[in-house]
């Protein structure tokens, strides 16, 4: 990212409050207006544009609507979701200053609606909710942890006013999850304040909009946001990747004009190792003009690529990425990535060169920029054949991947690179459904690894709990999220501990 001058920073910090200042100008006569809330088909299309990351095409909507119906403060709502989402996904600090200022006057606007429109206290919790998200993004962690409370408090009392409102349960349905996500040693906090939620609870709260949403053509708007949001929990919060797949079915029959469910559909099938139609589905989408810049998509495509040990096209979706993102996550990661395709042609040198530039770039906030850290802190390269079978495991080539397994040497291995070997056979007889085999060797990777420092073993337990639980034994399923979560370990800690502990309440409260 290149470096301004203060100067120039000064002039762009001025220029940005007299934009702030002038929208504000623009929205003060609505303040002095009867308010309303109207769908419009105009509104809805917006809709549908902002959250497939056409903000310019839903921006003209929108004033075409604010010109056409002054008082209908829908418009003002949704613009709330451009802002968010450049934020979430641009991750650019500079924004966030700039449109501070925009969240201010919005929630100025709805708090005059009357409290009889159950969109009124809806949409001002929806905006904090996104606040809050965007602001966990930069570390405010504070100001984030306020709106979290606020946004609950009106979308709890939203909910008691107006049981039947359907949308509602969207953003308590998001809210309840994150709730649920607490650490455990955090969650005192949320008994002082009082705030409850659960993971399962969000879900469901999501699947019953997610039903209405198809049942009821006035909710039919609502589908792509639920989906979005749905897909991500079966993703990453489930032991069964049979809803994510469910998920993808549905997401598959969306239009592909949507970069932003596009986006869901590659990341489904990276994580269930269908690395080729995630590269076809990337060969959709390369045409991006008119929608929001999505540079993370360049990351992900050079993961799909290195999986295919594609080494020197992969190279070069990581440099545009690290070109032009201007975010702090995933950058550390990028570059040990870059050294991977080093490593993998041979070239040990530029391995060691392009991991100097994991410790002075990004952040380490996320397990894999955490993860990339260590290694550039470890001065020991990865052994070539398991970086191979873990790369190509990732992508789906199981069979490749079983074949370098089987030309690795027992002898070249340390008894780290040996535990390693030992776990990859695990997630290879796991994901080609020989569970009994699976079964097998993760208790050997939990037998040799339960000291390790690696993520090996903790990974096994959380494994083969979701084995358990999908057959229905919920005591040795219990037992193995136990296991995990009293496991001491450095790699991926937070994301292994969190789907222990959301599978743990699961299993007990299953028991109940």
């Amino acid at each position: 990212m290149p470096l301004f001058s203060i100067t120039f920073i000064s002039v762009m910090a001025i220029q940005m409050k007299k934009n702030a200042g002038l929208l504000v100008l623009l929205l003060v006569p609505l303040l002095f207006q009867a308010q309303t809330v109207v769908l419009t088909e105009g509104c809805q299309s917006a809709y549908n544009d902002i959250l497939s990351l056409k903000f310019d095409a839903g921006q003209k909507k929108l004033e075409a609507e604010k010109a056409a119906k002054p008082d209908n403060l829908y418009p003002v709502y949704l613009e709330n979701y451009i802002d968010f989402l450049t934020l979430f996904i641009g991750e650019n600090k500079d924004d966030l200053d700039r449109l501070e200022d925009n969240k201010s006057v919005r929630l100025e606007l709805i708090s005059r609606l009357s409290d009889t429109s159950p969109y009124k206290k809806y949409m001002l919790g929806n905006i904090r909710l996104q606040w809050a998200v965007a602001r966990l993004k930069f570390g405010e962690y504070f100001t984030a942890a306020l709106e979290i409370n606020r946004a609950y408090r009106l979308l709890e009392d939203n909910h008691r006013a107006f049981p039947g409102f359907i949308p509602n349960g969207i953003s308590l349905g998001v809210l309840h999850i994150m709730i649920g996500l607490v650490p455990e040693n955090y969650r005192w906090i949320l008994s002082l304040i009082s705030i409850e939620g659960t993971v399962e609870q969000g879900r469901s709260e999501l699947y019953k909009v997610l039903r209405q949403s198809s049942l009821n053509p006035s909710y039919a708007y609502l589908r792509n946001e639920v989906l979005f949001y749905l897909g991500f929990v079966e993703l990453n919060l489930s032991p069964d990747k049979k809803q994510a797949l469910d998920l993808l079915t549905k997401l598959q029959k969306a239009k592909h004009d949507n970069l932003l469910l596009s986006y869901l559909v590659i990341n489904i099938q990276m994580r269930t190792g269908q690395n080729e139609r995630a590269l076809e589905a990337f060969a959709r989408i390369q045409n991006r003009e008119g929608f929001y810049p999505f540079y993370y998509l360049d990351y992900l495509e050079g993961e799909c690529l290195l999986r295919k040990l594609e080494t020197e096209a992969a190279r070069k979706k990581y440099e545009n990425f690290l070109k032009n993102f201007s975010g702090k996550n995933y950058l550390k990661d990028a570059w040990r990535k870059m050294a991977w395709t080093a490593l993998l042609q041979g070239d040990t040198p530029g391995y060691f060169n392009f991991l100097e530039k994991v410790a002075t770039t990004g952040n380490d906030d996320v397990d894999v920029d955490k993860q990339a850290l260590r290694e550039a802190k470890s001065g020991s390269p990865p052994h070539t054949g398991l970086l191979k079978a873990t790369l190509l495991f990732d992508g789906g080539y199981y069979h490749r991947a079983v074949s370098v397994l089987g030309h690795i040497s027992p002898g070249s291995l340390t008894p780290e690179q040996q535990l390693e070997k030992t776990y990859r056979q695990a997630r290879i007889a796991d994901e080609t459904g020989n569970r009994e085999s699976a079964k097998r060797f993760y208790t050997k990777t939990i037998e040799k690894g339960k000291d390790s420092p690696r993520y090996f073993a903790a990974n096994a337990a959380l494994k083969l709990a979701g084995i358990y639980e999908s057959e229905g034994d919920l005591k040795q399923a219990e037992k193995f999220y136990r296991l995990c979560l009293k496991m001491d370990f450095t790699e991926y800690r937070e994301s292994i501990r969190s789907k222990a502990k959301t599978g743990l309440k699961r299993v007990i409260d299953k028991q109940d």
